[in-house]
């Protein structure tokens, strides 16, 4: 059944997230002709403005594919889950589990393919010619030093994307969780959703804040030893993001399982 859910997830996704991604694909041949071809050293005014143009709007496809995916995912679960569709979803014989799965799943999948492009999508356009391959594994591993200030191997990669994917993981659960919580609200659903988005973010800045400070009394009262367990690198953004990951899913399914309210 997760299987089917999951493919009917996709079916009602693809057609606008696709061609938003494809606009990616898109936008980066032309600016990579536009920087290629060096309009901007044209004596032509026209030709140096239109340059300018497809450049911005080049950025401008970025941001849109960004935060357009983002809300469209949002509205996605809101809609097939607690509004109209909602009641349909929830009166076939489907495990709760697999409902919220396969949402996370295809949404994490649709998330990560867009960070994807539009990381090769930078690295295609400031690439040397015929050192495509190895700058993008440069830039990667440049962000993973600077990120974890650690010498970067091919464990500490894979890792990293591991790290990653239970990051995203974690802020679309977290979502989900806002989402039902708002839920169990009789009137202003959305709005308690926001409400208990901030709330979230508030508490997790707390615990962060205590922990960094439980950390340097630990160091200020250790003269040999340095701890540093939750820092930058990826083994920091893995356990938080799967403890959070755990969380806000065991949220989301206890509100949907037994307190499901569709009014």
């Amino acid at each position: 059944m997760l299987g089917k859910l999951m493919k009917y997830e996709w079916k009602a996704t693809w057609k606008l997230l696709l061609p938003m991604n494809l606009l990616i694909v898109i936008m980066t041949f032309l600016a990579c002709i536009t920087v290629q071809v060096d309009f901007f050293d044209s004596d032509n005014g026209m030709v140096v403005f239109s340059a300018m143009m497809i450049l911005l709007t080049y950025m401008g496809s970025m941001f849109v594919v960004c935060i357009g995916t983002a809300i469209y995912l949002i509205y996605r679960f809101y809609t097939s889950t607690y509004g109209d569709q909602g009641y349909l979803l929830h009166t076939l014989p489907v495990d709760k589990h697999h409902i919220i799965i396969s949402k996370v799943l295809v949404s994490a999948a649709w998330i990560f393919i867009s960070m994807i492009l539009m990381f090769m999508s930078v690295m295609f356009l400031f690439a040397q010619e015929g050192e495509f391959l190895q700058d993008f594994v440069d830039s990667f591993a440049s962000i993973i030093e600077y990120w974890g200030g650690a010498e970067v191997t091919g464990f500490i990669m894979i890792m990293t994307v591991i790290a990653t994917i239970f990051h995203i993981f974690a802020r679309i659960l977290k979502i989900t969780a806002c989402i039902s919580l708002g839920q169990l609200s009789a009137d202003h659903k959305v709005l308690m959703s926001f409400a208990f988005y901030f709330a979230f973010y508030f508490v997790q800045q707390i615990f962060t804040m205590l922990y960094y400070v439980f950390i340097e009394v630990l160091n200020s009262a250790s003269e040999s030893l340095y701890i540093s367990f939750f820092d930058n690198s990826w083994e920091g953004t893995l356990i938080s993001s799967i403890i959070y990951s755990v969380i806000f899913y065991l949220v989301t399914w206890y509100v949907m399982d037994k307190k499901l309210n569709l009014e």
